[in-house]
């Protein structure tokens, strides 16, 4: 993790569940393989008068969302598909270009999202449109500044989205190795890999892929040596090359080493239980505080585990072949006076063990000879 991770914290937000399973800070479920395009204004001209954020795209043209952000100035914009918004940006505009390339792989999802956000103002920007329709950004300028290293510990303190960065230098990614959930893709720039790798990847049901081995459409391999390979995996960062006659990404893991599927099945986790916890206290008109009430909130948080070890995030256990979790709950009488007052229960807590993925395969063979040597 960068070392100035530790000034950034993480944003607040109105709510009432958190992943703790305090009921204080719910977010409702979001689109896990949605991707947010990463802006920066441009300076109006004197003549504009006003913020130059393109504002042509209409809902018939595909404009599916537009909102203004007052504290910041930023415009966060959700389109259906490239046309929409080649409406607001140049066709020749990286934000196109980048736009372009996501909805031309096999699993994109059905819409992009761009944040425009004034020079000075990204973190406020993301602040507060954290919680949008995305969990995927990316820049759509490959330039390594401070708002990437930023917004790289921004995604770092936060750990429910996705930071994916460009380069075709390596050595850019040195000044924030080590974080989680900051991707680092080493390719040229003149191709949109970050918008590629997330539209093919990104949308598929959490849990059912990994990161490596796939295929992505309108990037070119790159012919690497073994030695280029192994800088860029001494790095953590993932590269797109051509092994038996196929393109692939390499190794899918975050700047840390940690891998994506991992990761991307935490959020999952975290956001579904969020989400149902939320719904049961929506749908019911009251849950009593009691051994009834206790056992409705376990029984969400079982249902979520049993999906998702039914989607291959958590592991099946060797012994009794079922998913490897377990959900512990506390009775009334163990928790204190305070959060009986508050109508607040915090004695429910789960575990999980991670289901991983093989990447690679060692086979040990045994050859038979009927050559007598002396």
């Amino acid at each position: 993790m960068s070392d100035t991770v530790t000034a950034v914290s993480p944003f607040k937000r109105n709510s009432d569940i958190d992943v703790l399973l305090t009921i204080v800070k719910p977010r409702p479920l979001i689109g896990l393989g949605n991707i947010l395009i990463l802006t920066q204004t441009p300076t109006p001209s004197a003549s504009a008068g006003e913020n130059s954020t393109p504002n042509k795209a209409t809902k018939v043209a595909g404009l599916l969302m537009s909102k203004t952000d007052a504290e910041s100035g930023a415009v966060y914009k959700e389109y259906a598909n490239a046309d929409a918004v080649e409406e607001d940006y140049e066709k020749d505009a990286n934000v196109a270009k980048k736009a372009h390339t996501y909805f031309a792989q096999k699993n994109a999802s059905d819409r992009v999202a761009v944040l425009s956000y004034p020079a000075g103002k990204l973190d406020v920007a993301l602040k507060n449109f954290w919680y949008n329709n995305w969990t995927f950004a990316i820049f759509a300028d490959n330039i390594f500044n401070d708002d990437v290293t930023n917004a790289s510990n921004i995604f770092e303190v936060n750990k429910d989205h996705f930071l994916v960065l460009q380069s075709k230098n390596v050595a850019d990614y040195e000044s924030i190795v080590g974080q989680d959930y900051t991707i680092g893709l080493v390719h040229d720039t003149k191709e949109a890999m970050d918008a590629a790798f997330i539209g093919a990847i990104a949308s598929k049901t959490v849990g059912s892929v990994t990161w490596k081995f796939a295929e992505l459409e309108e990037i070119t391999p790159d012919d690497l040596t073994v030695s280029e390979r192994a800088t860029i995996d001494t790095a953590h960062a993932i590269s797109y090359i051509s092994i038996n006659g196929r393109g692939q990404t390499t190794e899918g893991w975050t700047l840390s080493g940690e891998y994506i599927d991992n990761l991307h099945g935490d959020i999952w986790i975290k956001s579904n239980i969020e989400a149902e916890l939320q719904n049961l206290l929506q749908t019911n008109d009251k849950i009593s505080y009691d051994a009834t009430g206790i056992s409705l909130v376990a029984s969400v948080v079982t249902r979520v585990l049993q999906t998702a070890w039914e989607h291959g995030i958590i592991l099946t256990d060797e012994t009794t072949g079922k998913g490897d979790y377990t959900v512990t709950t506390t009775p009334r009488s163990a928790q204190s006076i305070s959060d009986i007052s508050k109508r607040h229960y915090a004695g429910l807590s789960f575990r999980y063990h991670r289901a991983g993925a093989i990447h690679t395969v060692t086979v040990n063979g045994t050859i038979q000879s009927d050559t007598i040597t002396a």
